[in-house]
């Protein structure tokens, strides 16, 4: 069933909202053409308007650049040429050194945001109100906006499935379209997905410190604005926390929501004991208490152990209690005792305060009795890396009926795109554990190869053979002329996807300081083709 009346209609078919003045139901059509209103019959008083669905505003969510180059190739004839685009990253975030010490970082992106994108794509057009202001800024013609008026996306669109994890320098997206079209879409494809993977790759970590322990996703107050609170609930529940704080993502998505109380609970009553037997009385069956409002070993713990023993007579168990603040190794350490020797060893003891992949590593090795997780600021935030440098770049262009690999160069190597119209591959081994990815033109077969090298783009002594593979293609097809054709998975799916793909990866890989290089190489074709495009575009520019 449709949420709302707009999420039935498709406005790449669906231009007019008719709103019959006789029964007030609006009807939706291709013109402005009087027509019988489908409720009542009616064919007259009609209000005609454009049809406009705020909630999906994307037509100008753009960058003013991508307008101007979209009417200069227009102006010139060529906004309808094919080209294909490749959306990658250069550095994974959060990393601060190679296992070697070589300045090659590695590292590693969990992929989110398609769910966003799909959307963005499906719903892609231009209203009248957005044709109205371009009109105001007097810069383009008015064949220009009618051309604009019609533009939907008409292309294919292939990518990794969400919570896919990716290494730098795979493509995680590939669009072959129009010019005009990969232009227009590249603003809110990084935007989406930058920002999702960025906060799904920090939950992934976070999970990966937590070693199985309970994790909450407790970001909505410090996230920088509304939809990145519920977007970052999202994320982090695909890379693996059990439950988010956050109402509006278990509305939207199906996140499952848990609360407890915050201070200002407590000091709202007379003492701190009535507050807790208050909460324990409405919630007996998910009371965590936060003893660390006034005292947490002098009143917050006992008073904790006064309801738990209330709630025991009444044939209750309390949830666990949660610390705030303070030396949290400390206090969680004397908590459990205290619990413990009232023979309370089934209280779950719960921590939160700026708690973030590096602060779990280090409680966990001082010994803290830590159950349960409370993760908010530094996760929402994505604190310590705040942006994910994906890039969406044009590597190759129609030229007749074959395609021209497009190049762009730069003083720093790692800025080299690869060019051409490429197939990537993830190589599995007999155990299928994760062995490289492997970048090869799309005319190569790996039909018949029993063995691949996977040779390192700049350093041959870490080239690595490999035997007895499996060879996955990375990127699925979502789109295909314009037309989803891509099964979208549940929430659950997608968790799940993540979590398993987790697991096909050496721990040295994943590991949150030092990880180990994970191989992404380049056939022999491609890297040929590569070298020599790099080698004419100089002999261009010396030339010139």
């Amino acid at each position: 069933m449709p949420k709302t009346i707009f999420d039935a209609i498709d406005p790449k078919v669906y231009r007019y909202v008719h709103l019959c003045r006789a029964c007030q139901q609006p009807s939706f059509r291709i013109s402005t053409e009087v027509n019988p209103c489908a409720a009542c019959g009616e064919t007259h008083e009609f209000e005609i308007f454009p049809f406009y669905d705020p909630s999906r505003d994307y037509g100008l969510d753009v960058d003013e650049y991508a307008i101007s180059m979209m009417y200069a190739l227009y102006k010139k004839g060529l906004h309808r040429t094919q080209v294909v685009f490749d959306d990658f990253y250069r550095k994974a975030p959060f990393v601060k050194a190679s296992a070697d010490f070589s300045g090659e970082l590695g590292g590693y992106v969990a992929f989110g945001g398609l769910h966003q994108l799909i959307d963005i794509v499906e719903h892609l057009y231009f209203n009248e109100a957005d044709i109205a202001y371009l009109r105001e800024k007097k810069l383009y013609d008015e064949a220009f906006l009618d051309e604009l008026r019609s533009l939907r996306f008409t292309g294919e669109l292939f990518a990794a499935e969400e919570g896919q994890l990716i290494f730098p320098n795979t493509p995680y997206i590939r669009i072959v379209s129009t010019i005009m079209e990969c232009i227009w879409i590249e603003a809110q494809l990084l935007n989406t997905v930058n920002s999702e993977s960025l906060l799904m790759t920090k939950a992934s970590r976070i999970l990966t410190a937590a070693d199985g322990q309970s994790v909450i996703e407790m970001g909505k107050r410090r996230a920088q604005g509304r939809d990145a609170s519920v977007q970052g609930a999202r994320a982090a529940y695909v890379a693996g926390f059990d439950y988010s704080s956050n109402m509006k993502a278990g509305k939207k998505y199906g996140v499952p929501t848990t609360g407890t109380h915050a201070h200002l609970f407590v000091q709202f009553f007379a003492n701190e004991l009535d507050a807790f037997l208050a909460f324990a009385d409405v919630f007996p069956a998910k009371s965590i208490l936060l003893v660390d409002t006034y005292d947490v070993l002098g009143s917050g713990i006992p008073n904790a152990i006064r309801v738990a023993k209330a709630m025991e007579e009444r044939g209750q168990k309390l949830t666990g209690i949660r610390l705030d603040s303070g030396d949290l190794a400390f206090l969680s350490k004397r908590a459990r005792k205290m619990l413990d020797n009232a023979g309370l060893a089934y209280v779950k003891i719960a921590a939160s305060s700026d708690l973030d992949e590096y602060t779990i590593t280090s409680l966990k090795h001082q010994g803290a009795k830590i159950d349960i997780w409370g993760i908010g600021t530094k996760y929402i935030t994505a604190y310590d890396t705040p942006a994910l440098g994906g890039v969406h770049k044009i590597v190759a262009r129609k030229q007749e009926n074959d395609w021209l690999a497009l190049i762009k160069i730069s003083e720093n190597l790692d800025k080299i795109i690869n060019p051409g119209l490429k197939k990537t591959y993830r190589l599995y081994d007999q155990d299928g554990m994760a062995k490289g990815d492997y970048l090869c033109l799309a005319s190569e077969s790996l039909e018949g190869l029993n063995e691949i090298t996977l040779k390192h783009p700049t350093n041959p002594l870490k080239s690595k053979r490999i035997a007895n593979f499996t060879a996955v293609e990375l990127l699925v097809p979502i789109f295909q002329n314009g037309q989803m054709v891509y099964n979208v998975p549940t929430l659950k799916q997608t968790r799940a996807f993540h979590l398993a793909q987790k697991n096909t990866f050496w721990e040295e890989y994943l590991r949150l300081d030092h990880p180990e290089v994970y191989p992404v190489a380049l056939s022999d074709q491609l890297k040929e083709l590569k070298d020599r495009l790099i080698q004419a575009k100089r002999q261009n520019i010396q030339t010139e």
